[in-house]
């Protein structure tokens, strides 16, 4: 194998790929389904009350038959994520292996995979916040813009829960059991494991000492005292798994202040659907979850490289998403 070869579309897709992914709390749950899709596009349709993806069928077929209830159809695009960098022929010289040519394109690969890791992680972090967006009902653009209102596409009512952490004697866990309570009845039979929750340090802080809740902490962080757990990482209570998320990316917060976002763990809840990349040789293909690509620069000096995504991460079932709000 040469330089060249190390560039090759179906030799950087599979080693983007091979990299690790940076930690995320929605990835590492592996609540989301990577499905890979041969269109830019998800149709997703209404049988029997329960929306499902529409497979891809011939011109010549007749459609798929509906039984029962008003028909609905929703088509959404997935988005596309390119990011570019730059490999100069300064970054590949001098990295010969004492003897050995293959020693020489093995630190060549490994500059190039470093390359690719850092793009790839910021990618990832956009999927995340795609993520997010589905366990709170509205998918937004990295500038805050709101690219899917999963409430209004898919004509249900979003369910908010008002915590009144302020009065000492509110009954929290209650609120806990409604939430669960509703998500159960929205979602029409769908096995469910176990419910969870992101909220943020505002409202995590405001459920623990609560007055109602504040005997429960401190037995479950004194178990995990022993095992030298952070109590933010899963805090359990009514049922639902309270897991502290206090990040943002470029200004924009996952998780609001202030609320908690409920959330059904169950098969078929959440997707990710991959869309294939826009190469020549990818069209028509089964969707990856990352594509790259390398192009020469002018006079050899180098290359360009190309990491990028065409994600849509979806929830079949946003009227089960429950959001708590502190006041």
């Amino acid at each position: 194998m040469n330089l060249a070869n190390l560039f090759e579309v179906s030799t950087l897709t599979a080693a983007v790929n091979k990299l690790p992914a940076m930690p995320t709390k929605a990835g590492a749950m592996g609540i989301f389904e990577e499905k890979g899709i041969a269109t830019t596009t998800v149709v997703i349709d209404e049988k029997e009350g329960r929306l499902v993806l529409v497979p891809n069928a011939s011109r010549n077929d007749e459609g798929q038959h509906i039984k029962g209830g008003k028909r609905k159809r929703i088509v959404l695009e997935t988005a596309h994520l390119p990011l570019s960098g730059t490999l100069l022929p300064s970054e590949l010289q001098n990295l010969a292996a004492f003897g050995a040519q293959d020693g020489v394109l093995a630190s060549q690969a490994t500059v190039i995979n470093n390359k690719l890791q850092d793009m790839k992680n910021s990618i990832e972090a956009t999927r995340e916040w795609q993520r997010i967006g589905a366990i709170t009902g509205k998918i937004l653009d990295a500038d805050g813009k709101v690219l899917y209102d999963l409430y209004d596409e898919f004509a249900v009512a979003k369910k908010s829960i008002n915590v009144a952490f302020s009065t000492a004697t509110h009954d929290v866990r209650k609120d806990c059991l409604d939430a669960k309570r509703h998500a159960e009845k929205k979602l029409a039979g769908v096995m469910v494991t176990g419910f969870r929750s992101f909220c943020d340090a505002e409202f995590f802080d405001a459920l623990t000492s609560h007055e109602s809740v504040k005997a429960a902490y401190a037995h479950y962080q004194e178990a995990q005292d022993r095992l030298g757990g952070d109590m933010r990482s899963g805090f359990t209570y009514g049922g639902i798994e309270f897991v502290e998320y206090e990040i943002s990316v470029s200004g924009q917060p996952f998780i609001a202040a202030g609320t908690a976002r409920v959330f059904p763990i169950g098969r078929g809840v959440f997707q990710m659907y991959n869309s294939p990349a826009n190469y020549n040789e990818t069209v028509n293909t089964i969707g990856m979850p990352y594509y790259a690509k390398a192009q020469e620069r002018d006079m050899g000096k180098g290359w360009k490289l190309e990491v990028q995504a065409n994600p849509l991460g979806m929830c079949l079932f946003p009227e089960a998403l429950v959001e708590l709000k502190a006041v």
